[in-house]
């Protein structure tokens, strides 16, 4: 196994034993991620993205305005491979128990029936289109994110791939007044400090590019009031802070790196914060994204 392979699996295990240890996520669930991750890097080193020519892109002074590089639902992506990876993480979720193993096996027998095209949920997500979604949340209640998880799952490899490529041709000095993705135009799911500085980055719950953000603001609707920033912490979470936002009623979680003796993999990181969302929640705190897997 190469260096950066087990650098990987050992962060990977380190973070997985910690939300096994805080016992407020499903079993199921924790080790259903533990297996999908290292597919998901696998994908990741062998997507094929085709980039867009540069005169289909925004212009620099559109992105310095705060225009997104690709509107999203043009974004570059492995769609064969995301089409592989499909029944893949379908029968690892199978393989869970209970709802999600029902959920995987409802969802196979409507594909067997021609009432579900895997090709069609691949192109709804990037399009925003939650009818397709919508639908699947009724017909599987106790399992309402089946299909957005099997989704985003076989997207993310691709499209983080094609978001890295991009990033290349973001132009210099690009300001970091906007919350959003300067990539894709989606929200942050978390966001971090890192350096000596503590420069703020945000990890974008579309394409997962890592883009920096105002260190004082909310990345949701862009309030710099600190008059209406508020900033609460929880003993049992060092070098975790929640920022909640008085204008718009969201909140968000920023590790601070600097504090933390541990490497980035924010899928993770924000699995293994999930009580700060519960309490978050409980006072009446909105979060306007998913989680990176598409629940």
């Amino acid at each position: 196994m190469h260096s950066d392979d087990q650098l990987f699996v050992r962060l990977m295990e380190g973070k997985l034993a910690l939300i096994r240890a805080a016992d407020l996520l499903p079993e199921e669930l924790v080790a259903l991620v533990e297996r999908v991750l290292p597919l998901q890097m696998q994908a990741h080193a062998q997507a094929q993205v085709s980039l867009p020519d540069p005169a289909a892109c925004a212009s620099d002074e559109a992105m310095f305005a705060g225009s997104p590089m690709i509107l999203r639902e043009n974004f570059p992506h492995d769609m064969a491979q995301a089409l592989r990876l499909f029944p893949l993480l379908l029968d690892l979720l199978a393989d869970t128990s209970g709802a999600a193993s029902h959920a995987a096996n409802t969802l196979r027998a409507a594909m067997a029936a021609g009432e579900l095209d895997p090709a069609q949920a691949l192109r709804a997500l990037p399009a925003g289109d939650e009818a397709l979604f919508a639908d699947w949340r009724q017909r599987l209640p106790e399992s309402p994110r089946a299909l957005g998880f099997l989704a985003a799952s076989a997207l993310w490899p691709s499209l983080n791939a094609a978001a890295l490529a991009l990033a290349t041709r973001l132009p210099e000095n690009l300001p970091h007044e906007h919350g959003h993705c300067p990539l894709c135009g989606s929200l942050p799911y978390i966001t971090f400090l890192r350096g000596k500085e503590g420069q703020r980055f945000g990890v974008c719950s579309f394409c997962g590019f890592e883009h920096r953000i105002r260190r004082i603001s909310c990345p949701y609707c862009d309030e710099s009031d600190t008059s209406k920033l508020k900033l609460f912490r929880v003993a049992e979470y060092p070098g975790v802070t929640v920022g909640v936002c008085e204008t718009c009623s969201m909140y968000v979680k920023t590790l601070d790196y600097r504090e933390l003796d541990q490497g980035l993999l924010p899928a993770l990181d924000d699995m293994a914060t999930v009580a700060l969302d519960v309490l978050a929640q409980g006072q009446g705190y909105k979060r306007p994204t998913l989680s990176a897997w598409g629940f």
